[in-house]
């Protein structure tokens, strides 16, 4: 019954019989590991796309039948994302934005009672849960445990000694690292119980894990950023939810067309929520592509498919032990929640390499380096101070392929356990055979790449690219 179920819904992801060449000139198929960074988009939302498109017009901008049916969209788009995250209407708005970044950013700028030194971020975070806090904010940082989880400890003596002047307390709901879910109810307990709100990066968590903003019984959320990119719907948007008294009054951090009910030469008044907090022509066909996506998950069980992810991150993370130098990065999944994320490394092989050797020898995509979370990596990999100076001397110098990193496979609901046998089949090839493989790769000294010695990779893949530019 679950592998009748499994294959007709991973039937529901566009390409997902797609071939790629290998550096001997065999193709494969495509094993997508590469799922944190960007999901493949579902069927049904492209056909829900193109069966739209005949009728696309603008939002908000005319009379017409077509703009007026846009428009609808648009909101119906709205309406149903914030159910999805059970974000009431009466309390909360969703704003579209680009991505998490974007919302994040956006957020940041939009806190102006937040001052400086009275955001407390973690020391887990992606870039863009970190740097708009320690930029604008000044932001405090939770402190790690030694396998990379939150001190919460250290949280609550934080909050503690600032009573009452700590006003955010901003975490990733999971770690785009490790797949470490954190215990979202209990930091929003304790924020809230200290006059905090909670923000949520949830670029990571809302794909695999169902998130919502208020539910009978639990500790409400006050913000969530989350990316369509992420949830099978790739067309541009996220969505930033938030309390509507947040967004109400003050000047929006963008401004221009649409934002606006009135401007004069001596006068400029800002459109009601949510109009003057999305300038400009909004992204009507990423709004119901996300839409789309997260009607999908809500019909085809997400909570089956949740426990899928579940199980097949357990099945990788017990294979990928079994390979002789490997490094596993994280508390084991049955001691800690984690999402379908897990990074690695294998003794005395560059991490560069090793995606490389995947890619080009079997038909796997992965990621490597520190996914945009330096300071989490550098945590994990027991850097010192002056080691961590070093590596950045080098990267002002423009010599990456000396940085240190790590590889990550990640998840979707459509991978399976029999692409994990190849991943930890092709990771223990690379192990028994790593003199010889390693004989077979050049690096480029400034960007760290590594290419088969072999071939001409970087041409055939620049004739591929210009297929999609001919008329």
């Amino acid at each position: 019954m679950e592998k009748k179920w499994h294959n007709r819904i991973r039937k529901d992801i566009l390409g997902i019989d797609l071939k790629v060449p290998l550096v001997d000139g065999a193709q494969r198929p495509y094993i997508n590991l590469d799922n944190a960074a960007t999901t493949p988009p579902l069927l049904p939302v492209v056909q829900t796309v193109q069966a739209f498109l005949p009728w696309y017009s603008s939002v908000h901008r005319g009379f017409g039948y077509k703009s007026q049916l846009s428009t609808e969209v648009y909101h119906e788009a709205r309406r149903q994302i914030m159910t999805f995250f059970g974000a009431p209407g009466q309390e909360y708005i969703a704003l579209f934005v680009k991505n998490t970044s974007e919302g994040l950013n956006k957020l940041a700028a939009r806190l102006p009672a937040v001052g400086n030194g009275e955001v407390i971020s973690t020391w887990m975070e992606h870039h863009s849960n970190d740097l708009p806090w320690r930029l604008r904010k000044e932001a405090e940082f939770i402190e790690l445990t030694g396998e990379g989880c939150l001190d919460l400890a250290d949280l609550e003596s934080k909050l503690k000694k600032g009573r009452r002047r700590y006003k955010l307390v901003t975490v990733c709901g999971a770690s785009n690292v490790t797949g470490i879910i954190n215990p979202l109810q209990t930091i929003a307990e304790l924020a809230h119980h200290y006059g905090a709100q909670i923000a949520v990066d949830a670029a990571q968590l809302a794909p695999h894990y169902p998130i919502r903003l208020r539910t009978a019984g639990a500790e409400p959320i006050d913000y969530i950023s989350l990316s369509g990119h992420k949830i099978y719907a790739p067309f541009g948007t996220g969505v930033l939810f938030g309390p509507v008294e947040t967004f109400r009054a003050g000047t929006p951090d963008q401004v221009g067309g649409g934002g606006v009910i009135a401007v004069s030469r001596e006068e400029v008044v800002f459109a009601p929520l949510p109009d003057r907090e999305e300038v400009g022509t909004p992204n009507l066909i990423g709004a119901l592509a996300l839409a789309t996506a997260l009607r999908w998950l809500a019909k085809n069980g997400f909570e089956r498919i949740a426990a899928y992810e579940r199980k097949l991150t357990k099945y990788a993370y017990d294979g990928l032990k079994t390979v002789p130098g490997l490094i596993l990065y994280g508390p084991p999944p049955e001691r800690y929640p984690r999402i379908g994320v897990i990074s690695f490394n294998l003794e005395g092989i560059p991490h560069g390499l090793v995606a490389a050797y995947l890619a080009f020898e079997a038909g796997i995509g992965v990621r490597h380096g520190c996914f945009c979370a330096r300071p989490y990596v550098h945590h994990l990999l027991g850097l010192t101070k002056d080691q961590i100076l070093s590596y950045e001397n080098l990267a002002k110098a423009g010599r990456k392929c000396l940085l240190p990193g790590m590889v990550r496979v990640s998840f979707g609901f459509y991978n399976t356990e029999a692409e994990i046998d190849l991943l930890v089949a092709a990771l223990k090839n690379l192990r028994e055979e790593e003199g010889k493989i390693k004989n077979r790769y050049q690096i480029d000294p400034a960007t760290g790449e590594y290419l088969p010695k072999i071939g001409d990779f970087k041409g055939a893949l620049l004739r591929h690219t210009k297929t999609f530019f001919h008329l």
